[in-house]
């Protein structure tokens, strides 16, 4: 283990809820993250669609009530006596109530637009399990990214702060040699440039990590501070089925954005019959039940009832009808070639990501063999310093060539997880098990990286180290 002098002011920030897993951290997206709430919130207004189209082709059945007060006033009437009384004109004038109820049934006997409408909520429905599911799953990836976003950023500021504690040794060595006469000023201007550079690493790669907790914090809705590392060999699982073919076919038929792309060109597609629908003519059968009761002197107390079938004809709409088919014929091509578009795009990044998951085991493994080459060049070129075959300014560059490579090799490990996570997506095979999975390659306790400021951190030595030399053959 290597201590680190980090500065002098220290600030701690409560850890996330169980702080040592990425289904950890998962879980608490499940529940946290907005942008999947949303999703789950679309999903079920979206699917109350069905319900809602098939509710007007179900019995509908109403009750009227009213309460009337009238006032009536007759001049003459068949029948009655108007006359004169002390030279007046006499009329007839009665205040009375009327009270009427009704019950009305009405069933649609044939609608062509809302049964399409019916059609078309199925597939409405289809559209948003679709999505759904593309929320499901895209929570997964984004949450692994972000976790292997705050571990890069932690693995790219230990690499630094090491490089940073060899140039600052190197700069101590050069500036004593000086002292003595044993070093040119040029050597020590070259180790404070390079630790100057480092330096300058670790703040930047401190604001990227806090950048990379924020972002996750995002996501699992609370801080993040310690989270666990991976453990320093993984497994490189090549795609299986092994050809990049298979792989796209099955993107082609379980994609859940391809999918919900086709259900909305469905959706568009029928709305093209609900519209043509309205040039047919629709039946219906209604039926009523009155009860009327007026309170006067012409009073009355009546019951009806009535049964009908009603034919209603949309001859001419002001060609409202006809705009409204040609729009959504238009709509439909657009959802068409808009699927078309998806279909590609889905096919170009499964081919992308099987070839990144490919890419990524040479890459890992070419990494950490470039680490091993680099640490066993910077030990030749010390020893090469020591005897005076080399000088400050190679090593310097064997330091740096040394950081670049051990950073490439954390990144590189993390692409291919990440390659993994998103060739499973694109096939649309992707769930919990294949998170659960990696999960079993975070060590089992949480190493809290160095804050954005503070008193001291400890950086582990978990690093491929060289092979010791073989020994001199008798």
């Amino acid at each position: 283990m290597r201590r680190f002098i980090l500065g002098a002011l220290s600030f701690s920030v409560p850890a996330m809820a169980g702080a040592n897993g990425l289904l950890d951290a998962y879980h608490l997206a499940q529940q946290q993250d907005q942008t999947f709430q949303a999703a789950q919130h679309q999903r079920d207004a979206s699917i109350e669609a069905n319900p809602q189209a098939w509710a007007a082709l179900l019995p509908q059945l109403n009750t009227q009530d009213y309460l009337q007060h009238d006032r009536l006033h007759v001049i003459s009437a068949a029948g009655l006596s108007v006359g004169t009384v002390d030279g007046q004109t006499t009329k007839l004038i009665e205040y009375y109530p009327s009270h009427s109820i009704s019950l009305n049934l009405a069933q649609t006997l044939f609608n062509w637009a809302q049964f399409q409408t019916v059609a078309q909520s199925d597939k409405a429905v289809a559209e948003a399990q679709a999505t759904y599911r593309s929320a499901e799953q895209s929570l997964i990836t984004r949450t692994a990214a972000a976790y292997f976003a705050v571990l890069s950023a932690q693995d790219t500021l230990r690499a630094d702060l090491d490089a940073q504690t060899s140039f600052k040794q190197q700069l101590e060595q050069a500036q004593k040699k000086f002292d003595v006469g044993l070093a040119a000023i040029t050597d020590v201007r070259n180790a404070q440039a390079s630790y100057d550079t480092s330096t300058a690493l670790v703040i930047a790669d401190r604001t990227t990590m806090d950048n990379a907790k924020r972002a996750l914090s995002l996501i699992v809705g609370q801080p993040v501070d310690a989270i666990a590392n991976l453990e320093q060999d993984i497994p490189l699982v090549a795609p299986n089925p092994a050809m990049a073919a298979d792989w796209s076919k099955a993107a082609g038929e379980d994609n859940p954005d391809l999918m919900a792309s086709f259900y909305a060109s469905e959706v568009a597609r029928k709305q093209v019959s609900i519209y043509r629908g309205q040039y047919l003519p629709t039946v219906a059968l209604n039926g009523g039940l009155t009860r009327l009761s007026v309170h006067g002197a012409f009073g009355e107390d009546e019951l009806d009832d009535n049964v009908n079938v009603t034919l209603t004809w949309n001859i001419f709409s002001g060609g409202l009808t006809t705009s409204q088919v040609r729009q959504s014929i238009a709509t439909y091509k657009q959802t068409q070639a808009q699927y078309e578009l998806e279909r590609r795009t889905v096919d170009q990044n499964t081919r992308n990501d099987y070839e990144g998951v490919v890419s990524g085991i040479a890459g890992v493994k070419a990494n950490k063999q470039a680490v091993i080459s680099n640490q066993t060049s910077l030990e030749a070129t010390l020893v090469g310093l020591r005897v005076g075959t080399r000088t400050e300014i190679d090593v310097l560059n064997s330091r740096q060539l040394l950081a670049a490579a051990q950073k490439s090799f954390y990144q590189s490990r993390y692409a291919y997880l990440n390659s993994f996570l998103a060739l499973k997506q694109d096939a649309g095979r992707l769930s919990e098990d294949d998170l659960a999975q990696i999960d079993h390659l975070v060590a089992a306790a949480a190493t809290p990286s160095p804050p954005i400021s503070a008193g001291e951190a400890t950086i582990p030595d978990s690093m491929p180290v060289a092979p010791a030399p073989a020994p001199p053959a008798p």
